[in-house]
């Protein structure tokens, strides 16, 4: 008498349930915190019992000690740490310090999990979720000018404008990355999703008003065109294409000239209620605040997490526009305030060495993907100037996306 053994369907796979949890990863990060920190835990649970079931854990640590962004991290997260405990209020410093323990685990989980066979549905899978979140986007601008006694509404699912942009600003380039150099397998109708998809959601960073997302793109196709040098007249074309549009965008968006025309004459020092000059003037006062918290604290800050709470200790007159603020609006200076020299040096290693890892691995594949990862972190570096958008799940998980799709690449473009 012989015994079968009852299988699990193929679909309960290990391999295959970490792959459902990084294709939700991929569609929710443009939507929800909530979500793509549910399918990362899911992709950590999975990848643990596959690694478990082939007898390879002990192959983690090593894996993750051997990869070249290992010990920037460590430093990184070194210096949160002694920065949390040196702080103002340490308990506030200390529960930042899970914030970012939490970026290393999504960057090391999905460095681990992604595969090369994953690279063309989570690439589908993210910039759909991208271009039906467009949709909605510029429906939310054109039903703000149906009332016609205001100005529109900046494009925003979910999330705030200025962040909306950024988040968008870094699926553009996937987009436009896929577009300039198609794989070999692409089709026809691959390659027009793309670009329909690229259209999307270039007129939705165009809307969202965000200043910082405007110098990010610009950023990120500079570099597109200093890496990518064989598809540099296609770049110039398509660069044309879309300053052609978002003129023609400017022209019929009168609140969208206006933000413009205030980049270009600005007046200091107006808070103006609806004053166009007012964010500007904010941001800049918020910088010299934060100067004045690093020249109090050079070494170590005011502890991360700790802006907020010390805010009327440094600058106890009111305030423009708000009271209080918890962000000192520019990643550089908010890291220097809270964690000093310390923090910002480790914080500037940190962007560095993700930058060359990224170079490297377009250099060694001429990937789309490795070409995304070396382009968006310069967008994403440049859109930090005006935000913090690194403490931020939809920006900062998506820049962790790009390194570990950039890592499962491999040389195969037409």
């Amino acid at each position: 008498m012989t015994t079968t053994t009852a299988q699990s369907p193929a679909w309960r796979s290990p391999d295959n349930l970490i792959f459902a949890a990084l294709c939700l990863f991929a569609f929710s990060v443009v939507f929800s915190v909530t979500v793509v920190q549910i399918a990362l835990f899911l992709a950590i649970i999975f990848l643990l019992v596959k690694k478990h079931r082939e007898k390879t854990l002990a192959d983690i640590l090593p894996s993750l000690t051997g990869h070249p962004l290992f010990i920037p991290w460590m430093v990184y997260l070194g210096v949160c740490l002694l920065t949390a405990l040196t702080a103002y209020y340490p308990a506030k410093g200390l529960g930042q310090l899970n914030s970012d323990f939490l970026k290393y685990v999504c960057l090391s989980t999905l460095l681990l999990a992604v595969k090369k066979e994953h690279l063309s549905k989570l690439s589908a899978i993210y910039i759909a979720a991208a271009a039906i979140s467009a949709v909605f986007g510029i429906a939310e601008v054109v039903t703000s000018l149906f009332p016609g006694d205001g100005p529109a509404a900046r494009a925003g699912v979910l999330m705030n404008a200025v962040r909306y942009g950024e988040a968008m600003t870094i699926a553009f380039l996937l987009a436009l990355s896929r577009l300039l150099l198609p794989l070999k397998d692409d089709s026809a109708r691959e390659r027009l999703f793309y670009a329909l998809a690229a259209a999307l959601i270039f007129a939705v960073v165009a809307l969202s008003q965000t200043r910082g997302a405007y110098l990010g793109l610009a950023a990120g196709m500079a570099f597109m065109f200093a890496f990518a040098s064989g598809t540099r007249k296609k770049l110039a074309i398509l660069a044309g294409a879309l300053l052609a549009a978002g003129a023609v965008l400017t022209a019929l968006t009168p609140s969208l000239r206006g933000n413009l025309a205030a980049m270009t004459e600005y007046r200091q020092g107006d808070f103006a209620v609806n004053s166009r000059n007012t964010g500007i003037s904010v941001r800049l006062e918020l910088w010299k605040l934060g100067y004045k918290m690093f020249k109090a604290h050079p070494v170590v800050g005011v502890g991360p997490d700790n802006v907020k709470k010390v805010f009327k200790t440094f600058h106890p007159a009111p305030f423009p526009e708000k009271d209080v603020f918890g962000t000192l609006n520019n990643l550089y200076i908010h890291q220097a305030a809270e964690r000093g020299i310390l923090g910002l040096g480790a914080l500037l290693l940190l962007f560095l060495t993700m930058f060359i890892y990224a170079a490297r691995r377009f250099k060694a594949t001429a990937s789309p993907y490795a070409l995304w990862a070396a382009c968006a972190l310069p967008a994403f570096y440049v859109v930090n100037l005006t935000e913090i958008s690194f403490q931020h799940v939809h920006t900062a998980f998506a820049i962790f996306m790009a390194l570990a799709m950039a890592a499962a690449a491999e040389r195969e473009t037409v």
